[in-house]
C-alpha cells in the first residue's frame, strides 16, 4: 500500500468522482484522498450536475456509462456552462466511440480502467495546472484590456490639456480635486455609518416607546378612576363602623394617601412629558439620517435648525446657552440633509472656539426672496490675519489630529451649490458670526460645488 503523501505533496484542489459503482467510488476517494485536498463523489450525472453547479470543484472524474445521465451528457452540460471545466473521463481500452465523443465535447484528459492511482494524481495535477494556466491568461487579457483602455484615456487627456494654456490647467486640476473631495466627503462613509447608525437607533428606539406611551397613558386613565374611587369610599366613611373606619384612617396615614393623591398625577405628568422629548429625539434623529438625499426639496430652515440641535446637543450643552431669534422664514427650496450638515459644522465649530462658557445666537431672517440665518458664538475670535483662508480646503488652526481642515470648506461648496453665499466677520476675544444667504426658489442653475 502507498504511504500516504506529506502535505507538500498534496494537490491543493477540489475534485468531484462521479462513477455509479459504489466500490470504486469508494476506492478512488480512499486512494485519491491521499494525493488531493478535496473530495466529493456522485452516483450519476445528475447528481454529479448538482454538486457541480453548487461546488464549483476544480477537476471532475467521471465514468462514462451510467444511469439516469451518462457521463458524456453530464460533461457536455459542465461544458456549456464553462468551457474551461477540467474533465477526466474513465472508460475501458475498447471504448473508442466514447472517446471520440468526449473529444467533441471538450474533454481531453481519459484514463483507462482499472484506474492507475499515480496516472490519475498525474492527470489531475496537469488539470489543476491547464485551470491555472487559463486563469492566469485570462487575467493577463484583463490586464491587458484595461492597460490599453487606461493608455487611450491619458492620451486623450494629454491632448486635451495641451489645448489650454497652463493657468487653465491649473485651474482645471484644482477644481476637479475640489469637486472630488466635496464628493467624497459629502457621501463618505462617516456621514453614511452616522446616517445608518441614527436611523437603526431611531427605529428601534420609537417602537418601545410607542408601547411605553401608550400604557403610561392607560395607567394614567386607570389611576384617575382609582382615584374616583377612593373618593367614593372616603364619601362613606361615616357610615362604617368605628373600628373599620380608625383602621382604615390609620392606612391612610401609614401610607400618606394626600400627599400620594396630589403627585401621583405629577408624576405620569412628567414620565408623559418625557417620553414626548425622547419621541421628538428620536424624530430628529431619523430626520438627520437622510445623509443619501440628494434631490432638491422644500423644508423649513428653522426646523433643520432645531433637529441638528437635537444632534448635537451633547457637545454644546455644557460649552454655551443656545439663544434662538427666529423670523419665521417660509420653507425654501434646498437638499434638507446638506444644509443639516452646514448647520453641524457651524454650530460644533461654535461651540468649540468657546474656551469655557458662552452664548451661540441662532438669528433668522427673511430679506425679498432670500432667506438669511446667522449663527454667532462669543468665543475667541478668528484672526484677521487668517480670516480669508478658512474656507481653504485643509486649512484648519486646530492641533493636529482633531480636526481636517474640510469642515468649513464643504459647508462652503453646500451653500454655492444651493445658489447661496457665506460670509464671516470676527473680533478677536469677542466671537464670530457666520451669515448665511440662500434663495426662497431655485431658479438658477445649481452652481458646481
Amino acid at each position: 500500500m502507498e504511504e500516504k503523501r506529506s502535505v507538500e505533496q498534496i494537490i491543493q484542489a477540489r475534485v468531484l468522482v462521479v462513477d455509479d459503482d459504489p466500490i470504486l467510488r469508494t476506492q478512488i476517494k480512499r486512494l485519491a484522498s491521499q494525493f488531493v485536498s478535496e473530495i466529493r463523489l456522485a452516483a450519476d450525472g445528475v447528481e454529479g450536475l448538482e454538486i457541480w453547479r453548487q461546488w464549483q470543484p476544480n477537476v471532475v472524474v467521471t465514468d462514462i456509462f451510467m444511469p439516469r445521465m451518462s457521463g458524456l451528457e453530464m460533461s457536455a452540460a459542465i461544458k456549456a456552462g464553462d468551457p474551461d471545466a477540467q474533465i477526466i473521463v474513465i472508460t475501458s481500452d475498447d471504448d473508442g466511440d466514447s472517446l471520440r465523443r468526449a473529444l467533441e465535447i471538450g474533454v481531453e484528459r481519459y484514463i483507462s480502467k482499472p484506474v492507475d492511482m499515480h496516472l490519475l494524481a498525474d492527470a489531475i495535477s496537469k488539470c489543476v495546472r491547464d485551470q491555472q494556466q487559463t486563469e492566469d491568461l485570462r487575467l493577463t487579457r484583463q490586464v491587458a484590456a484595461l492597460t490599453e483602455a487606461l493608455q487611450q484615456q491619458l492620451w486623450e487627456k494629454l491632448r486635451a490639456e495641451e489645448a489650454l494654456n497652463q493657468e487653465k490647467a491649473e485651474q482645471r486640476v484644482l477644481i476637479n480635486r475640489l469637486e472630488e473631495a466635496h464628493n467624497q466627503l459629502l457621501q463618505s462613509e462617516k456621514m453614511a455609518s452616522i446616517g445608518q447608525l441614527a436611523a437603526g437607533v431611531a427605529h428601534e428606539i420609537n417602537n418601545p416607546i410607542s408601547y411605553v406611551n401608550s400604557n403610561l397613558g392607560a395607567l394614567q386613565q386607570y389611576v384617575g378612576k382609582l382615584l374616583q374611587l377612593i373618593a367614593g369610599y372616603e364619601q362613606h366613611d361615616a357610615e362604617l363602623p368605628g373600628a373599620s373606619r380608625d383602621t382604615l384612617d390609620a392606612l391612610k396615614r401609614e401610607i400618606d394617601l394626600d400627599y400620594l393623591r396630589n403627585d401621583v398625577g405629577d408624576l405620569l405628568a412628567e414620565s408623559l412629558g418625557g417620553l414626548q422629548r425622547v419621541k421628538r429625539i428620536v424624530q430628529d434623529l431619523k430626520d438627520f439620517s437622510h445623509v443619501s438625499d440628494s434631490e432638491m426639496q422644500w423644508a423649513n430652515l428653522e426646523n433643520g435648525l432645531e433637529s441638528t440641535l437635537n444632534v448635537v446637543g451633547n457637545e454644546l450643552k455644557y460649552k454655551a446657552e443656545v439663544v434662538r431669534d427666529y423670523g419665521h422664514l417660509p420653507e425654501i427650496e434646498c437638499i434638507p440633509s446638506q444644509l443639516n450638515q452646514v448647520f453641524m459644522n457651524l454650530l460644533v465649530n461654535a461651540s468649540q472656539a468657546i474656551a469655557e462658557h458662552g452664548v451661540i445666537t441662532l438669528r433668522t431672517r427673511q430679506e425679498g426672496d432670500q432667506a438669511c440665518l446667522e449663527i454667532s458664538d462669543t468665543g475667541s475670535g478668528i484672526p484677521p490675519e487668517i480670516i480669508n483662508r478658512i474656507f481653504d480646503p485643509f486649512f484648519t488652526t486646530k492641533p493636529v489630529g482633531t480636526g481636517t481642515g474640510l469642515g468649513l470648506s464643504i459647508t462652503h461648496g453646500i451653500i454655492r451649490k444651493h445658489g447661496g453665499r457665506i460670509e464671516v466677520s470676527s473680533e478677536i476675544g469677542k466671537g464670530s458670526t457666520f451669515r448665511i444667504v440662500l434663495p426662497i426658489r431655485q431658479n438658477e442653475p445649481e452652481l458646481p460645488a
